[in-house]
Parts: structure tokens; sequence; C-alpha cells
């Protein structure tokens, strides 16, 4: 009997995570407010470059973020020295103010909200090694309100 309880909690903390995901890591952003200057970066590695791979950005923010869009630079850093830049629309509301994600209770004076958004969908890494994300927000304000936390999750792609 005494066996069985290590057993358990393996199971239920192997369960905690996703299926399918990787890699993921988020950081909190300093004052709830995304600052220029924040620009936060994420290593993962790689060893399988014939699988497909999804990358997602999540963003959590409370219902006081005053956009309905976040725009990004993205930028990915390979193991061969190689650097790519993107630009990304981060939709984070409909067109009637809805938040698209999922809230998960009350922060402040505004509800918090968890958003997935799809950065690359089913794309192959060229090389094997360690790759790093940075992501900058690219609005047109220094200081962006209301967000929380951002962060990369790598997950097997379809």
């Amino acid at each position: 009997m005494r066996y069985v309880f290590p057993f358990v909690l393996l199971a239920a903390l192997l369960g905690c995570t996703p299926e399918g995901v990787l890699f993921q890591a988020d950081v909190p952003v300093p004052g709830d407010a995304w600052d220029r200057s924040f620009t936060p970066e994420f290593s993962f590695a790689v060893t399988d470059t014939v699988s497909k791979y999804d990358l997602v950005i999540d963003i959590r923010h409370t219902g006081d973020y005053p956009f309905s869009d976040l725009y990004l630079f993205v930028d990915m850093y390979g193991p061969d020295g190689r650097h790519a830049r993107d630009t990304v629309e981060c939709r984070m509301a409909d067109p009637t103010g809805r938040w698209y994600g999922k809230g998960t209770g009350f922060i402040f004076a505004g509800r918090t909200v968890a958003a997935r958004v799809l950065y690359r969908h089913g794309s192959r890494f060229p090389a094997a090694g360690n790759y790093r994300i940075r992501l900058e927000q690219a609005m047109r304000t220094e200081r962006l309100e209301g967000v929380l936390d951002v962060g990369v999750s790598l997950e097997r792609g379809e």
C-alpha cells in the first residue's frame, strides 16, 4: 500500500502537463504594464528536425487592457546563428469588445484573461540545437497597462 502513493503522485504530476506540450514558460510583466524596454527571452532545445511544431504566444491580461489587439516584434535565433524577425498581430478581443481567451477570475478592477496566439503552425526547425525567442511589444505606446505576463509554448504540430 505504501508503494501506491508515489505512483499516484507521479501520475497526478504528469497529468498536469497538457499532452503535446514540449516547452512552456512565461514571465511576469513588471508592474503589470508592458514597457517597450521589457523584452523577455525564452530558450528551448530542438532535437527532432523532421516533426512539425506549433509555436504559441501566451498573454495574460486584465480587462483593463485598453486595446483589442497587441502587436509584437518576435525575434527567433537559431543554433546556427541565424536570426528572423516577424511582426505578429495578437487579436485580443472581437469587434464588440469581448475578450478572446479564457477568463480566470478577477484581479484589480478587471478580469484576468489568458490569450493564446498561434505564432507558427506546423513548422519544422531546420537544425537541431538551442533556439531562443525574444518578444517586444510593438504598439504605439511606451507602456501597455493591464498585461500581467507573457510566455511561449512549443507544442507538437499536426
